[in-house]
């Protein structure tokens, strides 16, 4: 699309124009067709962001003294807006690309392109492996985990846990390398070279399966496991529905008796997040869920919940000292500053662990 045509010549007469501010005013317009703005502009797909978008891109030309009628403007909205929640339903890691540069004469003003980036988990997952330093989610195993593994004083060797989302096997191996029968699911390529690569190393008793959790194709052995783990994953889910699902199926692969740990990011009493703060809560990776998003998701399941505490305040008293934080970004995420970064308040979200027991 392109905006800012210059007005017409005419010939009919016209009056004498002496006044050095009106003249000044002309001069800068004559000087704007002069300057070439060339650039580019990435936006996360947040449909709920579009009129600040909007609003950012109507302050940008008006800057470059190219500014878009509101004709373009409307045109410029219907193409963001479809743009976004195009992108926003394929990933939430999706981005809008917007290419701005002069337009080509005869026309004036700027020539905008616009464009949508996909981007998948697994895609963001590949790009940590090629440009962070290890290890990328912490050197030791979920205290909360190890304390949970501790209580139920279990003989490894009889106790088969699954390790949902198993990362790099952070909780992985430390449970195989204590004998445990650790099936580890994990979405993520890379990650599964990984594990693969130390279980064969060290001859640990582990499988590996490489999948999303939520993909029906992925089976796991019915009422067989004593323990399930799913740490850092809902954090990725889209809708409750997600979360219902991964409920639905850890019920189904627990023995009875058995216990589900996992996390998830739940909004404070009295806190409704609204549907801005929800997509950018999933572009953070800190999809967020209310207390009755997880009572309509463990409604009718074989699940009671026997503990409920802060991950941040949990990991951070138990984990050993060299081992706080995890990782750099660890304190910020779980406290939810990722989505609300507030120097001096708490955010109305925390992560927390949620300990199940399948009746």
């Amino acid at each position: 699309m392109v905006a800012s045509k210059e007005t017409p010549a005419t010939t009919e007469q016209q009056p004498l124009i002496t006044d050095p501010a009106v003249l000044e005013k002309v001069i800068i317009s004559k000087l704007n067709s002069r300057i070439y703005p060339r650039g580019e502009l990435i936006l996360p797909c947040v449909p709920s962001m579009l009129d600040n978008y909007m609003n950012r891109l109507r302050t940008l030309f008006e800057t470059f003294g190219r500014p878009f009628s509101e004709t373009e403007l409307d045109q410029l909205r219907q193409i963001l807006q479809k743009r976004l929640e195009q992108g926003f339903a394929a990933s939430p890691h999706s981005n809008v690309v917007i290419k701005y540069e002069p337009a080509k004469a005869p026309d004036v003003g700027l020539s905008c392109n616009i464009s949508t980036s996909i981007s998948t988990v697994a895609d963001q997952y590949k790009n940590w492996v090629e440009t962070r330093k290890p290890p990328l989610f912490g050197s030791h195993p979920d205290a909360k985990l190890m304390s949970v593994v501790s209580e139920m004083n279990q003989d490894p060797g009889t106790t088969p846990i699954l390790d949902v989302g198993a990362g790099t096997g952070r909780n992985t191996l430390p449970l195989g390398r204590q004998g445990y029968l650790v099936h580890a699911v994990e979405l993520t390529p890379a990650f599964v070279q990984q594990i693969k690569a130390s279980v064969d190393a060290e001859g640990l008793p582990v499988v590996v399966t490489e999948g999303n959790i939520l993909d029906p194709m992925v089976r796991m052995r019915p009422a067989h496991y004593k323990l399930a783990i799913v740490s850092e994953v809902v954090s990725h889910f889209r809708d409750a529905d997600q979360l219902r699902l991964l409920l639905a199926k850890m019920s189904d692969v627990l023995r009875s008796g058995g216990l589900l740990l996992f996390n998830t990011f739940l909004a404070v009493d009295g806190y409704e997040p609204d549907q801005k703060v929800r997509e950018v809560s999933e572009i953070a990776w800190s999809s967020v869920f209310t207390r009755a998003d997880l009572k309509s998701a463990m409604d009718g399941l074989p699940l009671e919940i026997v503990s409920d505490e802060p991950v941040f305040e949990f990991e951070k008293e138990h984990l050993p000292e060299d081992a706080w934080p995890p990782t750099g970004w660890f304190i910020n995420w779980s406290t939810g500053k990722d989505i609300f970064p507030i120097a001096n308040g708490r955010p109305p979200i925390e992560l927390r662990w949620l300990l199940c027991k399948r009746n």
